[in-house]
């Protein structure tokens, strides 16, 4: 379940194991799962209304800076060894890498024969296979996104829309989908002028409604593009019991990932405030606690452990893991933040 506080301006995570208030204060845990509760109103939140199709996020400025970043895949080293064959494929072209000690079965086309005149050593020339790279955009649209100033919604649009668009300028593919509980109408992959504007009003167009099953969404997404590239997960990741198993799925299936994890300032510096109502704004359940100083100082110990989990999973795995504030000004975190990534150069 996911709680939202009925306070204003207040996000809160819990852990419960039982069922009474004084149980739910003391130990903060529930059949071993970890409750990332959710924005506080006086009224249930509404789904976010989607932008205006002509939304384009960014000015003339910002994009001269972002079109000096690159979106970068991991690449394959290739000498030419024994058994291979030359292929034609589109998209897919060599870069000289390195040079390394030829052995016996190499190609001898790709013994560099001037450095042999030289020195008399047999060095074969390394290349990179560079293949055109299929960018997806996998965004979180369900109901606790509408939530945090700014909502973590419209933080999530204009990443997306910037990783987009660094892509498309840099003649890649670029698509993706939205998802709750399940994966939502997608965006055709595309590239060139016409994909920009494609995606722009693709992002505009989204809404939040519905819980999450972040599972359920990558195994309908891995069947609905079947190629492997480089997925871009935009999440508040307020699914305990499925991330993990949604970036196995997505890693089982060849892609590469770039995780990055929206929170809102208030998730995780909440304030005591004494008696609260919290109120699951994806199912709305209610139940009512005393938020008091060790409370809190017990749900950041939780979360810190929750966060540190999916640090260290994403670290096991090679998953390029970025996690953000809806206070951190978007530009900051495009420009700087994003660069930590492997993925982005």
């Amino acid at each position: 379940m996911n709680y939202g506080f009925r306070v204003a301006n207040f996000q809160n995570r819990l852990k419960q194991s039982c069922a009474s208030i004084q149980g739910l204060i003391s130990s903060m845990r529930f059949s071993g799962a970890l409750f990332l509760t959710r924005s506080a109103q006086e009224h249930p939140p509404q789904a976010a209304a989607p932008q205006e199709s002509s939304e384009t996020f960014f000015d003339a400025e910002f994009l001269k800076k972002i079109e000096r970043l690159r979106l970068v895949a991991k690449r394959l080293s290739w000498a030419g060894a024994k058994g291979e064959h030359a292929v034609s494929r589109k998209g897919f072209s060599l870069e000289f890498s390195d040079y390394r000690n030829y052995q016996p079965g190499d190609d001898l086309r790709y013994v560099d024969w001037n450095i042999y005149r030289r020195l008399e050593r047999l060095l074969v020339k390394v290349f990179t296979a560079e293949e055109e790279m299929n960018i997806y955009l996998l965004v979180d649209t369900s109901r606790s996104m509408a939530q945090g100033s700014p909502t973590k919604i419209d933080y999530a649009r204009r990443v997306a829309a910037a990783l987009g668009y660094i892509g498309l300028k840099n003649l890649d593919r670029v698509g993706g989908a939205s998802f709750a509980n399940t994966l939502h109408t997608p965006l055709t992959l595309g590239r060139g002028r016409k994909q920009i504007l494609r995606l722009f009003n693709f992002l505009g167009g989204l809404s939040c409604s519905g819980a999450t099953d972040l599972r359920l969404s990558a195994h309908s997404f891995c069947r609905l593009f079947p190629h492997a590239g480089l997925v871009i997960v935009v999440s508040d990741l307020f699914d305990p019991a499925g991330w993990r198993a949604a970036l196995q799925e997505l890693a089982m299936k060849k892609h590469q990932i770039l995780l990055i994890h929206i929170i809102d300032e208030q998730e995780s510096s909440p304030q005591p405030t004494g008696d609260i109502t919290l109120r699951d704004v994806e199912g709305g359940h209610e139940r009512k606690i005393f938020l008091d100083a060790e409370l809190v100082r017990r749900y950041q110990q939780e979360l810190r452990r929750y966060l540190g989990e999916i640090e260290a999973t994403c670290a096991s795995r090679q998953i390029d893991y970025l996690r953000t504030t809806t206070q951190i000004p978007f530009e900051e975190f495009v420009l700087k933040t994003l660069r930590q990534a492997s993925s982005v150069n």
